[in-house]
């Protein structure tokens, strides 16, 4: 049960990654750092989000090895 909301949680969490790159391409024209800055937050949030995900998948490799 608690692995299935952690996946919930990092899908959210990329999903929210991904609204802020767009997010962040659109105040580029408007006004750059703000854009920049919004750009470079989300890109920290889907890093993170993606290693917890690539680590849970080798888990997984590893356990279904053992078998």
């Amino acid at each position: 049960m608690m692995k299935n909301l952690l996946g919930v949680l990092e899908a959210a969490v990329l999903l929210g990654g991904l609204a802020g790159l767009v997010t962040g391409m659109y105040l580029l024209a408007t006004s750059p750092l703000p854009g920049v800055t919004v750009m470079l937050a989300s890109m920290a949030m889907l890093v993170s989000s993606v290693k917890k995900l690539g680590e849970a998948q080798e888990e997984r490799h590893e356990s279904d090895a053992g078998r």
